[in-house]
């Protein structure tokens, strides 16, 4: 017979079945003949069976919603953040109280668990620190504030420091020239993919607006475009069906997020970028990156970075 012990087990079934057939033997002279301690002889004593019990829990404590996998995916997306660091930030800015290993398991469901790297696409060399590369993902959604009407979640990355700038509106112009513009370090380009859609509208041609809106941004600033693969079709598929199930059982969900306006929104963003540290900057916060690299190439910056306390 197939007997599976715990692998610290300091007993086996036949010392166990002893212990509970010889209830007139003391614990004292039980423990010094089978040559464990007094705390294993009493252990066995109080059960009535002499196989190990079960070492996983019934149950996962810290499951995620599918609302919650869907926010984790997009912050993801959005931030390109490392396991170690999507963890923090989604405990912190999101309010998802997960482990990291179901954390892992949602990027893996989405097939996000590996992202490729933006620099490896580019054909432009980022080791001269002439500048840095901004990131742009726009995704539309609906259900923001306590509202069904879509929206536009649009999102820049700085490529180089982390820092994310976002903002939920439905002008995109104005959110690109404004960070372009007051961005101290010298912007080189943008980097765009294709919309992601999570609203059941067919298609209205937003990719092509999208693209031609990057495009006449970066004339206007005289900067390169440079569009990517869109991402992954699993993931969009997935995505979409996890919305598509969402609303089916909650026809009137909202996205609840930690923050109630767009000016408080700022505020979380503000506070990732000055006070929030990165595994991927050595424990630096995103501006503290960006202030470090000005004092030793100073002349790839356009201006002198903000100083924060």
């Amino acid at each position: 017979m197939k007997i599976h012990l715990h692998k610290n087990a300091t007993t086996t079934p036949a010392h166990r079945a002893f212990i509970q057939n010889n209830p007139n033997l003391s614990v004292a002279h039980l423990a010094e003949k089978i040559g464990v301690s007094k705390t294993t002889i009493q252990r066995w004593r109080k059960r009535s069976t002499v196989f190990d019990r079960p070492h996983t829990p019934n149950h996962v404590n810290k499951a995620l919603s599918p609302m919650d996998e869907v926010k984790i995916v997009l912050c993801r997306l959005a931030t390109r953040a490392g396991l170690d660091d999507l963890h923090k930030i989604v405990e912190s800015f999101l309010g998802i109280d997960c482990s990291r290993a179901s954390l892992n398991r949602c990027l893996k469901r989405y097939h996000i668990s590996r992202l490729p790297a933006l620099r490896h696409a580019v054909p432009y060399d980022l080791k001269d620190y002439t500048g840095t590369y901004f990131y742009y993902t726009c995704f539309q959604i609906s259900g923001f504030f306590g509202s069904t009407a879509p929206v536009c979640l649009h999102t820049l990355l700085d490529c180089s420091f982390k820092i994310v700038n976002a903002e939920l509106s439905l002008a995109g112009p104005e959110f690109l020239s404004r960070h372009i513009r007051e961005f101290p370090l010298r912007v080189l380009g943008i980097i765009y993919q294709d919309p992601v859609v999570l609203t059941p509208v067919a298609d209205t041609g937003e990719n092509l607006h999208t693209g031609i809106m990057v495009e006449s941004q970066c004339r206007s600033h005289k900067i390169i475009a440079h569009h990517l693969e869109t991402q992954s079709p699993k993931t969009i598929q997935k995505l979409k069906e996890t919305c598509a199930a969402i609303k089916n059982d909650e026809p009137l969900a909202s996205w609840a997020f930690p923050w109630s306006s767009n000016a408080e929104f700022a505020e979380h963003i503000d506070q990732y970028n000055t006070r929030f540290t990165l595994g991927a900057l050595k424990q630096q916060t995103p501006h503290q990156a960006l202030t470090g690299h000005h004092s030793h190439f100073p002349n790839s910056f356009r201006q002198k970075p903000e100083v924060r306390a």
